[in-house]
C-alpha cells in the first residue's frame, strides 16, 4: 500500500499512474527522444522501462475514476471505472429505490448493525471494458459503499441477496461490455444529507480487483487513479491508501476496507 501523501494533485485532478516510474500529471504525451537527452547538469536522468499510461481527462462531473490493465497469459483487457458524485434521495430517488429493491437482506441486516441509521443516497459508477475479455475472468467491483452495492450490463452475475449472505457486497463482472453500478449510503436523520454522504463515501473504497471465484489468474498493471478536488480533499483528510499489486487490483479508499 502506498500513503496518500504521494498523490500528485493538478489543479482539480489528482493522477496516480502506477506502471513505470509511477506519477504522472493529467494525460501525458509520447516521449520524445528530447526528453530523455544527456541533461548538461551533472543530474541523474530516470528513463521509465515502459511510457507512461496515458489516460482522459476526468470528466467535470465525475468524482473519481480508477483504470488498469487485467492481463491473462497473452489477452488482455483495459477497464475503466467512472464514479459520479454521492446523491441524496431527493437528486436519486431511482437508483436509491433500486438497490433498497434488490438488496433488502443485506441492508436490513446492516440496519441492525446500525439502527440509528437509514437508507441516505447513493454513489454511483460505470464500467467501461476495452480489449478481449479472457475466458475464466471474474473481476470484483469495488463500487464505492460498503453496504450494498449492485450491478447492471453486460456479464455482470446476478445478484445473491439471501438471508445472512454477502451477496450484494460486492458485484462481479465476468465479460467485456459497459455495466453500471449502483452503492447504497447511510445517514443519520438528524443529520443534513450532504455531511452524512461524505462521510459514507469516506469509508467507502473504489476500484477493481481479483474476484474469488475467478477461474484464472490476473495480472494488474497499469493502475491510474484519477481523483477530483473534492475526492482529493476526502483522500487527504481520511487518509485514503492505494492498493495496486500485480495479482491483486487497484483500489483506493478507507485503510480500514482497502
Amino acid at each position: 500500500m502506498l500513503p496518500l501523501a504521494q498523490l500528485a494533485l493538478v489543479t482539480t485532478v489528482a493522477v496516480v499512474a502506477l506502471a513505470g516510474c509511477g506519477v504522472v500529471a493529467g494525460p501525458t504525451p509520447t516521449p520524445t527522444e528530447s526528453a530523455t537527452s544527456t541533461p548538461t547538469t551533472s543530474a541523474p536522468v530516470v528513463v521509465p522501462t515502459t511510457p507512461p499510461t496515458t489516460v482522459a481527462a476526468l470528466p467535470g462531473t465525475a468524482f473519481l475514476r480508477v483504470s488498469a490493465t487485467a492481463e491473462v497469459g497473452e489477452q488482455e483487457v483495459r477497464l475503466e471505472l467512472t464514479f459520479a458524485r454521492a446523491q441524496g434521495a431527493a437528486s436519486s430517488p431511482a437508483d436509491l429505490q433500486a438497490v433498497q429493491d434488490e438488496c433488502p437482506n443485506a441492508i436490513t441486516s446492516q440496519l441492525e448493525i446500525f439502527p440509528g441509521l437509514e437508507p441516505t443516497g447513493v454513489i454511483t459508477s460505470q464500467l467501461v471494458t476495452t480489449g478481449d475479455w479472457p475466458e475464466g475472468m471474474a473481476v470484483a467491483i469495488a463500487a464505492g459503499g460498503t453496504i450494498a452495492s449492485f450491478g447492471e450490463g453486460a456479464d455482470v452475475a446476478a445478484t445473491q441477496d439471501g438471508v445472512g449472505t454477502f451477496g450484494c457486497t460486492v458485484p462481479v463482472v465476468t465479460g467485456s461490455g459497459e455495466a453500471e453500478f449502483v452503492s447504497l449510503l447511510l445517514g443519520d436523520p438528524v443529520i443534513p444529507d450532504r455531511t452524512d454522504l461524505e462521510q459514507q463515501v469516506a469509508q467507502g473504497y473504489f476500484g477493481l480487483e481479483t474476484d474469488a471465484r475467478s477461474a484464472v489468474d490476473i495480472r494488474w498493471r497499469d493502475c491510474v487513479i484519477q481523483l477530483s478536488s473534492a475526492a482529493q480533499r476526502v483522500a487527504t483528510a481520511s487518509a485514503w491508501v492505494q492498493q495496486a499489486q500485480g495479482g491483486f487490483g487497484c483500489l483506493i479508499g478507507d485503510q480500514g476496507s482497502v
